[in-house]
């Protein structure tokens, strides 16, 4: 039987334990990256483009914000946003939309059917419908001013 060097026993441990570090490492960004997601987006319903049409039928009115929940340059307003929201008694009628899953057969949809015409380059963007009325498209940043986006009085 052939003996195998003690450098090589050596060398196999030093492998292995690198892998397992690299793979937790890379487990651990993985995973932190999942939870790096704004709280607004627990608290409000996420719908498909797919299912938009069954959920515009069921409500009159709707504000629909259209974001990258992974993108979370916007948190200031977001916060401001789900405030202003809780004060107005409106977070049951926003609704969340990935602007990644938005194309522009969809686009064409909303423009066409519901005479909804945005601009989903200028994300993140709110589109408010009153009555079933597209009332505006306002595309935000973390300096816009909520009170310019949610009118109360036209949900009333």
């Amino acid at each position: 039987m052939k003996k195998i060097p003690k450098k090589n026993y050596i060398i196999l441990a030093v492998l292995i334990s690198v892998t397992v570090l690299l793979t937790l490492t890379l487990s651990n960004i993985y995973l932190s990256k999942e939870k790096l997601v704004s709280n607004f987006y627990n608290d409000i319903n996420e719908i498909k483009p797919n299912d938009f049409d069954e959920y515009y039928l069921e409500h009159t009115d709707l504000i629909i914000y259209i974001s990258d929940k992974y993108d979370l340059s916007n948190e200031t307003f977001e916060k401001k946003f789900e405030k202003k929201l809780e004060n107005l008694n409106l977070k049951n009628i926003v609704v969340f939309m990935d602007k990644n899953e938005i194309d522009k057969k969809f686009l064409n949809k909303l423009k066409d059917e519901y005479n909804i015409n945005i601009d989903i380059n200028n994300t993140p963007l709110i589109v408010v419908v009153v009555d079933k009325e597209f009332v505006k498209g306002v595309s935000v940043s973390n300096l816009t001013d909520v009170d310019t986006i949610i009118n109360y009085e036209a949900f009333e």
